[in-house]
């Protein structure tokens, strides 16, 4: 019988540490290499960052979608909140703005069909003190993270546009 417990003990041991791994490590390491990777693109932390439009060439991720402009923010809360501030399309085309932790958890999301006026964004700790009127406020389990804007342009004439609208994207570090 104990030949036989020993073996079964070991693999349920070692299921559960690769689990637990899986859930509480995997997350944090993947974020890490990622910001890692935007500092050595030149991305600065509490400062939007606009990707160039996606090409068949374009491989910064496993499969890019050429209809749509990314920007990015990396942020650190360590300092001060974050405002976090867009201009919605005027062309009706799909736009919106998403918080990620250090651990890869979307913890907020705002897209134009959820609001229809321009959004401003009181990004900070659940601890801190009230957002400014006239803000939306995201809290943040963690103190640094990536805000992600993403918009849609379905006809690529108006990528001019759909750029300029893009770049409207701000991310700034705010005074405690």
């Amino acid at each position: 019988m104990m030949r036989r417990a020993l073996p079964i003990a070991a693999a349920l041991l070692a299921g559960l540490l690769g689990f637990w791994l899986t859930l509480n490590w995997t997350p944090g390491f993947i974020m890490s290499r990622a910001m890692e990777k935007m500092e050595s693109s030149g991305a600065v932390t509490n400062a939007a960052m606009h990707a160039p439009p996606i090409t068949e060439a374009s491989r910064n991720v496993v499969r890019p979608s050429p209809d749509i402009l990314y920007s990015i923010c990396p942020f650190d809360l360590s300092q001060g909140p974050l405002l976090i501030q867009a201009r919605w399309p005027r062309s009706g085309s799909y736009a919106s703005i998403s918080v990620y932790d250090s651990r890869t958890n979307n913890i907020f999301t705002l897209n134009d069909r959820d609001l229809g006026r321009a959004p401003a964004i009181w990004l900070d700790r659940p601890d801190a003190e009230a957002a400014p009127d006239g803000t939306i406020t995201a809290e943040s389990p963690t103190e640094a993270g990536l805000v992600l804007y993403r918009r849609i342009v379905e006809d690529p004439s108006m990528l001019p546009r759909a750029d300029a609208e893009r770049r409207s994207f701000r991310c700034d570090a705010q005074t405690r």
